[in-house]
């Protein structure tokens, strides 16, 4: 083939949540990374690139990031090596993939940042190097969006330029008739500046592309080769067009529910890249600084075809997020930043919590009020034929209101330095319609839920000057579960501490709540679960005046069901755990004493009588957290849970 060369910028988007493994409904971190050889799924995908040397752009989340880190840090070196070798150029875009026009700009700029943050912590990028944007579910708001994106104080100095899908680059009149009759237009493949927005520029993502790739089918390459000659005889007529192809990198890797051969058929698309003389592969960022920008035009707001048309979310996504069903997470979602926004107002910027409370935050919105559309590929074929709110957005949002929680744990900072403090408190801090007990000195903060298993759902540690979350993974993935505070079943991922082996769901009362001599608190909840073998026990907390370890007694254990285990999970310092993973993660013994140190925090359980042993627990990793296992043989046991700075 002869003629002048025709440019493609293949462009991947990688998203996942804060997931894990061990899932009964939906492909685990591991099945979606793929194995080392690089067999199957995402990594597949860059074995083709590497082996066919052809460059391509990455945007991946940063909840993926997070949950890559943790379980598989490797991977993001991988992408790394890529970057390093010139095959990839990193695409930005939000923390979360929160659908930006329904969040004011400081939300947005907090996502924003946190991505670049993640950018530069794991995947080696300069991040004045990242300047295309990749917009969440590709909703596009000129207005409120623009700003944001160009504003020369984000840590990249700002985004040059925006992908957005080429239906919006026609006016809202054309767009109709052109999803009706997709044809070629060759506006449609050219950069523009976009009108009112401090010179941002779009590029447009193609329709027929995004359809053609990967090569399932001769139809497909056929479409793909009457497009190359649109295209060279634009080229010809002397325009600057470009053919860009972004969608979600698990189609092409062939993670469920996509077509399981689509590795296969990507690599066809590649071979016939590299068979076609007349086509090269660039990358976006040295294609602009060569190539002609179209004069300024107003970009409409909207989306692509299917999302705006099909699944019915509108082009502006109003009729999911005012959808009925999505409205009471919508106002939670809006109260909940509006009372984090006040308490950031009067709070020490550098609060260490403060901060974890608005990361949880950011993760909430995570695919905002995303409805499962009956004619989508992620949606169950026998739905009702009506959208309404997937299962998995309406868990993530539900857990917004963790950040209560995460709140109230910012104001209890004030009293770090108040060595008399002890207090104890039964309330519904998180609104979910169930009193937690707080149990409070001014070391640690302890949260309990006598409903749902008795155990510690939150532990937080204080010192001086700032405090940690170290019980508790709030943001982890909860897969379908709206409920807070509840035991995680499948997979196990919120152990919390004190989960029983097969009572983790039991309910408890509450026997006795004193403070004694405002020297100490004790706290006695009692078994209260109809039709459980556990019914009967006890579970006395007692937590003293300046200590850091809560003293936990086991009672009235019936004998049928010893010996009784128990998993306790850690998370020392939960925000640098998201943020940095577990590479600085040391196991902690001394002498009785077993836990886990991450940088100048330890927490620790440490036996108090001789019928409890350690055990192998049955998650020992989990989200963000590590699992110590104990177990129980006779009718009452004793330990400690507890905390520290190191010295070191």
């Amino acid at each position: 083939m002869s003629g002048p060369s025709i440019p493609i910028a293949i462009v991947h988007h990688a998203n996942q949540y804060l997931i894990t493994n061990g899932y009964d409904n939906r492909p685990g971190i591991d099945e979606i990374i793929g194995p080392p050889d690089a067999t199957s799924s995402l990594r597949a995908v860059f074995d083709l690139h590497s082996q066919y040397n052809i460059p391509f752009h990455l945007h991946i989340s940063g909840t993926f990031i997070e949950a890559c880190a943790w379980f598989e840090p490797l991977f993001l070196e991988e992408i790394v090596e890529l970057r390093k070798s010139g095959l990839v150029e990193i695409i930005g875009s939000t923390y979360a993939q929160n659908i930006m026009p329904l969040f004011d700009r400081e939300h947005n700029r907090y996502q924003v940042e946190e991505e670049l943050c993640l950018f530069e912590t794991w995947l080696g990028s300069e991040i004045s190097e990242v300047t295309g944007f990749w917009v969440p579910e590709r909703v596009w708001n000129t207005q409120k969006l623009a700003n944001i994106l160009t504003d020369t104080s984000l840590p990249n100095g700002g985004f040059q330029y925006v992908l957005v899908d080429d239906r919006l680059i026609l006016s809202n009149a054309s767009r109709g008739n052109f999803d009706l009759n997709p044809r070629f237009i060759p506006e449609l493949f050219e950069a523009h500046r976009i009108e009112g927005s401090q010179g941002l520029i779009a590029l447009p993502l193609s329709y027929e592309m995004r359809l053609s790739i990967p090569l399932e089918t001769e139809k497909h390459e056929q479409r793909l080769n009457i497009l190359m000659s649109q295209m060279q005889q634009e080229i010809i007529n002397g325009r600057d067009v470009i053919a860009i192809y972004g969608d979600d990198m698990e189609k092409v890797a062939g993670i469920p529910p996509w077509n399981p051969h689509a590795v296969e058929h990507y690599r066809c698309f590649l071979e016939w890249l590299i068979n076609r003389q007349d086509v090269t592969p660039v990358l976006l960022q040295s294609w602009l600084a060569n190539h002609k920008i179209q004069p300024q035009r107003p970009i409409g707001t909207g989306t692509y075809r299917e999302l705006a048309t099909e699944f019915g979310a509108g082009e502006d996504y109003m009729n999911w997020a005012n959808s009925q069903a999505w409205a009471p997470y919508q106002r939670s979602l809006i109260k909940t930043w509006d009372e984090l926004k006040k308490l950031s107002s009067k709070t020490n910027p550098q609060s260490s919590l403060l901060e974890l409370a608005r990361k949880h935050f950011l993760a909430c919105t995570y695919e905002t009020g995303w409805h499962d559309a009956p004619n989508s590929i992620h949606s169950d074929p026998d739905s009702s034929g009506v959208p309404l709110p997937a299962p998995w957005a309406r868990a993530v949002a539900s857990h917004v209101r963790a950040t209560s929680i995460l709140m109230e744990a910012v104001k209890w900072e004030n009293d770090c330095d108040n060595s008399s403090l002890i207090h104890a408190f039964e309330v519904d801090l998180d609104n979910d319609g169930h009193k937690e007990v707080i149990l409070r000195n001014n070391v640690l903060a302890a949260v309990i839920s006598p409903r749902f298993g008795g155990r510690i759902i939150y532990l937080f540690f204080y010192n001086e000057v700032d405090g940690q979350l170290i019980v508790g993974n709030p943001s982890d993935d909860w897969n379908w579960l709206e409920e807070l505070n509840d035991f995680m079943d499948v997979p196990m991922n919120h152990p919390g501490a004190l989960a029983d082996y097969g009572f983790e769901h039991d309910t408890y009362d509450l026997l006795s709540l004193t403070i004694k001599e405002d020297q100490e608190v004790e706290l006695v909840i009692v078994n209260k679960q109809l039709n459980s073998a556990a019914y009967g026990m006890t579970k006395h907390f007692l937590l003293k005046k300046g200590q850091g370890e809560i003293n936990i007694k086991y009672d009235h254990i019936p004998s049928n069901i010893l010996p009784l285990s128990l998993d306790i999970g850690l998370s020392p310092d939960y925000l640098r755990l998201l943020r940095e993973g577990r590479s600085d993660i040391l196991p902690y013994q001394i002498e009785n004493k077993r836990g886990f140190q991450n940088g100048k925090v330890i927490s620790w359980v440490s036996l108090k009588s001789e019928n409890i042993i350690w055990r192998m627990p049955r998650i020992p990793i989990f989200g963000h957290g590590f699992c110590l296992g104990l177990t129980v043989t006779s009718t009452s046991a004793s330990f400690c849970l507890g905390a520290e700075s190191s010295s070191y």
